[in-house]
């Protein structure tokens, strides 16, 4: 089984680029849901010379999940006045989960010399945003929340990480801010591909074999040739600490030339999906650090395809 053969680019990629949002020189990661019959993209803007390093998430919004307008205004913006503000130097790689019919977002803040922190964030009309608290200690910059909770708690999984690489871990809470039973689920590969850096990508998926968790596997991060690719995993239902299939392979790398060539060249970074009631999965993803793109999947071949790889 070849997994990259089950994952299809959208033809008129990119979806998104600086060229719709006027004065920036770059979208890119991007989480996404759907919200009251529209898909929603929250995506991390580049604005040369604006507050912070310049960089913060905007909403775009489409009717039918390929054709998106980017909102100009800032939907998360460095330097604003409030709690939970003092580390938003720098804003980007934003998650979504709709977990118990509230939309809460995850996003890394970085301060410079004092690192990065994951801050929890809540929205009912994706106008305004309530912070509600830091939830990771740095370094951590990649926490995304279960949809559901799983025997009575919540649930999440991250990526914190040291000078060297960076493993990908779950934890529990039973409120949403006090996070404990900390577990390293996936240390970096023995792949090319996957070999110094693992963390999530969007929300786990629930399926009937167990919970489909799309990563990013990242090598040579130290080096020029750095990549980041796209993997998979199956968690337990009932235990997500326990991974019951990993494949070797990756389901996408970069290939296309908006993969290959932009401000971060040959990276393909997802933060947020789609799944449609067909079983169809769009996968909104970063091309380069530079522009949006547009991948799909049918889940069910997904999972099938995972669970060849059992652990």
């Amino acid at each position: 089984m070849i997994l990259t053969q089950l994952v299809k680019r959208y033809e008129n990629n990119p979806i998104l680029t600086a060229k719709d949002l006027p004065g920036s020189d770059g979208v890119f990661n991007c989480a996404a849901t759907k919200f009251k019959d529209k898909y929603i993209l929250l995506v991390s803007v580049s604005v040369p010379g604006g507050p912070g390093n310049g960089r913060a998430i905007h909403v775009a919004e489409s009717s039918d999940g390929i054709n998106f307008k980017i909102r100009p205004e800032q939907f998360i913006a460095p330097e604003q006045p409030g709690p939970f503000t003092d580390f938003d130097y720098d804003l980007c790689d934003p998650r979504i989960t709709c977990l118990e019919g509230k939309y809460y977002i995850t996003y890394p803040a970085h301060k410079p010399g004092l690192g990065i922190v994951g801050v929890l964030c809540t929205t009912e009309d994706f106008v305004t945003c309530q912070r509600l608290e830091y939830i990771s200690l740095p370094h951590n910059r990649v926490p995304i929340l279960f949809p559901e909770k799983i025997k009575g708690q919540y649930v999440r999984l991250d990526r914190p990480y040291g000078f060297y690489g960076g493993s990908m871990w779950v934890s529990f809470a039973n409120d949403l801010y006090y996070w404990g039973r900390h577990r390293m689920i996936l240390p970096p590969g023995k792949q090319v591909w996957n070999c110094e850096k693992v963390g999530p990508s969007g929300p786990p998926i629930k399926t009937e074999k167990g919970w489909l968790v799309i990563y990013h596997g990242v090598s040579g991060a130290m080096m020029a040739n750095s990549a980041y690719h796209q993997g998979v995993m199956m968690l337990d239902l009932e235990d997500p600490s326990k991974v019951i299939a990993c494949p070797n392979q990756y389901i996408m790398g970069p290939q296309e030339l908006y993969e290959r060539i932009g401000r971060v060249p040959n990276v393909i970074f997802s933060t947020g999906h789609v799944v449609e009631p067909d079983g169809e999965v769009k996968l909104y993803y970063a091309a380069a650090d530079t522009c949006i793109a547009l991948a799909t999947f049918n889940l069910e071949e997904m999972v099938e395809a995972c669970m060849q790889f059992p652990v």
